[in-house]
């Protein structure tokens, strides 16, 4: 800040117009040399303030902004989203079908991504073996397979000769003969049932019906017969054997099958239905049959109704207490049942 002039009129030095009363040194310029920079000069200890060299800016490659990637895609996720709703919205039947199976699709990607991978079992590689000389193969001459020997051939062996394979073939033989003939037998009384009255045919029947592998074919051959001959013989079949077995069962339910039943005789329809009665009263009602036509095979079944104990807690009282009114008739009947004799067959 510069003093005001004197008031004489008379302007001040250089000097005089600086704070420090020092006039600036001079610089002669010439017109060629380059302007410099202005120096400020402060008063005290304070550094010339210079202006600082302007550095050139480097142009950086442009990239486009997150926000401005980030809104952008936001946009285009929203706009799909609204899409999506629109066509939902338009169409709800489509809507309802695409989503179970979207749905499904999905439990199924999962399944398949979490199902666990299957462990391939390990299989070692094959050792090599050296390379060697194939020797010639020389391939043996296939042996001829030993022809079974024949029934005919077995049974002209003496029986100590043969060894255990022998007597099994034996007996497998003889059986397949025995079923072979049965068979033909069956096929022959079929065609002719008439066959039956022979004594040698009815022996061979009951032989074959002691044995379990021809019981079958034997029974079904004597009711096929459709006659109270074939009735009488299944009646032999079944009381005639000793014991209970398969082929005994058998005959009685071919017996009381519903074909065969009517074609028994009147003596065998009353020693059956004795069989089967259980009271006092089937008893009772099948005497007068017996009576007139009971034969021995009703004997044994019409004596055990003349005993007088046997039923009640002790055992001591009568089981047929009906017919102890009608005595004497039972008796009679056992008698009448003596006097006649049933048809005999051959013993096997």
């Amino acid at each position: 800040m510069s003093e005001p002039e004197d008031n004489r009129g008379e302007p001040k030095s250089e000097a005089d117009r600086t704070l420090l009363g020092v006039a600036p040194p001079r610089f002669e310029g010439t017109a060629q040399s380059a302007p410099r920079s202005p120096v400020l000069v402060r008063a005290g200890d304070s550094v010339a303030d210079v202006e600082p060299v302007l550095r050139p800016r480097v142009a950086l490659p442009s990239r486009p902004p997150a926000a401005a990637t980030s809104n952008a895609s936001l946009s285009n996720t929203e706009t799909t989203t609204q899409r999506v709703l629109r066509v939902a919205r338009e169409n709800p039947v489509v809507w309802m079908v695409a989503a179970p199976a979207l749905a499904a699709l999905c439990v199924i990607g999962l399944a398949v991504a979490t199902a666990p991978t299957p462990v391939k079992a390990f299989k070692p590689a094959p050792a090599s073996s050296p390379p060697s000389v194939a020797a010639p193969v020389t391939q043996a001459p296939a042996e001829k397979a030993t022809p079974l020997p024949s029934l005919a051939e077995l049974e002209a062996k003496p029986p100590g000769s043969l060894v255990a394979s022998e007597l099994l073939r034996l007996a497998e033989l003889r059986r397949e003969r025995r079923r072979l003939a049965i068979d033909a037998l069956r096929e022959k009384v079929a065609q002719s049932p008439a066959l039956l009255e022979d004594k040698s045919v009815q022996a061979e029947l009951l032989q074959a019906a002691r044995d379990a592998l021809t019981a079958p074919q034997a029974l079904a051959a004597i009711a096929a017969a459709g006659t109270p001959l074939g009735a009488d013989l299944l009646y032999e079949a079944w009381t005639g054997t000793p014991g209970r077995t398969d082929a005994t069962e058998l005959s009685r339910a071919l017996l009381y099958s519903q074909d065969v039943r009517p074609k028994a005789s009147p003596a065998l329809s009353v020693a059956l239905d004795l069989r089967v009665a259980e009271t006092c009263e089937q008893y009772q009602a099948a005497l007068p049959g017996a009576l007139k036509q009971g034969d021995k095979r009703s004997l044994h079944l019409l004596g055990k109704l003349v005993q007088r104990r046997g039923c009640g807690p002790r055992k001591a009282a009568d089981c047929y207490p009906c017919l102890r009114a009608e005595n004497d008739e039972l008796v009679a009947t056992i008698n009448a049942a003596k006097s006649r004799r049933p048809p005999t067959f051959p013993v096997p």
